[in-house]
């Protein structure tokens, strides 16, 4: 298992907030998603941003979020906005 904090993007308090929606480390990470460990997160009140949202891809994939392409990055926002509804 990889730890949270090992991973890009993931601060220590980015970290913890996923241990408190049940994500304990990368893999799960990675199984559950980066858009419904956004969700987890915004539905506990916490980090219910888009930037969360990049950080967590990037996470994912082992990039920066800054450098996940532009269209990866629209079609993120896109679900992200069209589940919103």
């Amino acid at each position: 298992m990889t730890r949270l904090e090992d991973v890009v993007n993931l601060g220590p308090k980015l970290a913890a907030d996923l241990r408190a929606v049940s994500i304990p480390d990368l893999e799960t990470l990675q199984t559950v998603g980066a858009i419904d460990a956004c969700r987890r997160l915004e539905a506990n009140g916490l980090h219910d941003c888009i930037n969360a949202l990049f950080a967590l891809e990037g996470a994912i994939r082992g990039l920066r979020w800054f450098s996940l392409p532009a269209e990866d990055r629209r079609r993120l926002k896109d679900a992200w906005e069209q589940n919103a509804s």
